[in-house]
């Protein structure tokens, strides 16, 4: 999982920090590992779970309860939370990896990926990793902009959309439409989920999430090696 730059950055941080220092951002380091992880998980369980909707279509469906059709929802959308969840922790635990690399203004506590960007801007506006930031436009994303959307939004309510009495066809014994729905803007009244999709959407997030990180970290290890962090290379 580890790309090569992930792999030496920890190594440096292994070899050249020491104490406290090295304990915290060791710790973040390996955090941003396991939760990308935890992202590729979630994602997964979902795909692999999905074509379970089509069982129901395809068997006896006599004996199916409305209840066992609301308890595969339940297992489904906890694997949705679980994805946006993990995926916004990622940044976070990205964003107290930077604070802690790169020394910035001593912040401590409560830190989020947006206030280590402004941080990163304030600090140390020189450096590889903010000019790549910059370059990624990452703020105005739009996979970005989904990931925060639904994060918040999967926090307090279940935002997918999948109703045995309006998908399903119990004259042909069929799913009509076996989509995990998505609203086009959560935080919107009423819903409207007309053109999003779990799996188009959580891919989108998965790989741009992925090739951020592992870009972010080649320039990291580009500041390590060039005196613009605090580690003393």
């Amino acid at each position: 999982m580890l790309s090569e730059s992930q792999r030496e950055v920890q190594s440096i941080i292994e070899s050249k920090l020491s104490g406290l220092e090295k304990d915290d951002a060791l710790l973040f380091h390996i955090s941003v590992e396991r939760k990308l992880l935890s992202v590729e998980l979630w994602f997964q369980n979902v795909v692999d779970m999905a074509p379970g909707f089509i069982q129901y279509g395809t068997s006896d469906t006599s004996n199916k309860s409305e209840f066992d059709i609301n308890s595969f929802l339940v297992k489904i959308s906890a694997n949705i939370d679980a994805f946006f969840m993990s995926s916004k922790s990622t940044l976070d635990s990205f964003g107290h990896e930077i604070r802690s690399l790169y020394d910035l203004g001593g912040h401590k506590g409560d830190l989020y990926f947006e206030n280590a960007l402004d941080l990163l801007i304030a600090h140390h506006s020189g450096s590889n990793l903010n000019s790549y930031i910059i370059s990624s436009n990452i703020r105005n994303n739009s996979w970005y902009q989904d990931l925060k959307a639904y994060r918040k939004a999967s926090a307090h309510e279940s935002i997918i959309q999948i109703k045995p009495s309006l998908d399903f066809d119990f004259l042909t014994g069929r799913w009509k439409d076996i989509w995990l729905k998505l609203p086009l803007n959560p935080t919107q009244r009423p819903l409207n989920y007309d053109g999003k999709n779990f799996t188009d959407t959580g891919k989108k997030i998965k790989e741009s999430l992925f090739k951020f990180i592992i870009e972010s970290y080649d320039a990291v290890l580009n500041d390590v090696r060039n005196g613009k962090t605090k580690i003393d290379f």
